[in-house]
């Protein structure tokens, strides 16, 4: 628990969208991008649970968004 992000640019509310803070997209995506190492892992399953949980179009506007951050890194 921190209030590293009293000051930051991004809304760290926001999972997507303008000024939609990166580490939450950036987050899901890591989880999509490695299932198949970590869904197995007692600690992790939960996320999992989450994740499939949200609709198609939810998981498809994150990965998008982590998409844009990932390839802009530089202009972040």
């Amino acid at each position: 628990m921190s209030n590293y992000c009293s000051n930051c640019h991004y809304d760290h509310k926001k999972k997507t969208g303008d000024k939609a803070c990166p580490f939450n997209s950036l987050y899901w995506n890591f989880y999509n991008t490695h299932r198949d190492k970590l869904e197995k892992n007692q600690r992790v399953a939960m996320m999992y649970r989450t994740w499939d949980k949200k609709s198609n179009d939810e998981k498809e506007e994150l990965l998008t968004q982590a998409d844009y951050y990932l390839k802009h890194v530089n202009d972040l």
